[in-house]
């Protein structure tokens, strides 16, 4: 099997499952969904952040759906669905689509924090020219029209606010930090590459069939 094939089904694998983790007929009580904006930075994994206030920008957009999985009021354990995208100029568009876990603990009636691990796909697709030696030992560009497939693994820490006092499950506005580590991104030269994301967006509860 050629590796656009094994990229292909892998790919298609990917999109089957999220699309089965996004769809509505998955009964949950405690679902929602969410959607944000993003910043997106390579630097040092972690000690970078600061560089997403102040350094480049990179653009990128985010969904989600989430489910809490535990019963407990004051402590929240979520898994998510995760997809989006980012432009990083001169290096890469990057699609990721990763499913996540995140613990976070209420402070006071309306903020929460909290943190998370995730692991998953990513297709990059290069910023750049890439140049190729051909038959007649001249440089030719390479096609760019198919992606390259990277696997991904996230760490998160973040917060998030309820708008109203008195509905703690309501709609709330998030704050995450993520550090990405994205491989392999170049063979033999970038085997790693690591990306800090700022997330800033907005989560809005589904109503159950049981309500």
């Amino acid at each position: 099997m050629t590796k656009q094939m094994k990229n292909s089904n892998l790919i298609t694998t990917v999109v089957i499952l999220t699309m089965f983790l996004f769809s509505n007929t998955i009964y949950s009580q405690n679902s929602k969904y969410g959607c944000s904006v993003s910043n997106n930075v390579t630097s040092f994994p972690a000690l970078g952040f600061k560089q997403l206030l102040y350094s480049q920008f990179h653009p990128g957009v985010d969904v989600f759906k989430s489910w809490k999985i535990n019963k407990a009021e004051k402590t929240h354990v979520e898994v998510k669905a995760n997809a989006g995208f980012f432009y990083h100029r001169f290096v890469q568009t990057l699609v990721r689509i990763y499913p996540s876990i995140s613990y976070s603990r209420n402070l006071g009636k309306r903020f929460n924090m909290g943190a998370g691990i995730g692991a998953g796909y990513g297709l990059s697709f290069e910023g750049n020219d890439v140049f190729v030696l051909n038959s007649e030992g001249k440089y030719e560009t390479k096609s760019k029209i198919l992606g390259r497939s990277q696997y991904l693994v996230n760490f998160e820490i973040g917060g998030n606010y309820s708008f109203k006092k008195d509905e703690p499950d309501g709609i709330r506005l998030f704050l995450t930090l993520k550090t990405f580590v994205q491989g392999t991104f170049v063979a033999g030269y970038v085997p790693v590459l690591p990306v800090n994301s700022l997330f800033l967006g907005i989560s809005v509860p589904i109503k159950s069939k049981a309500e």
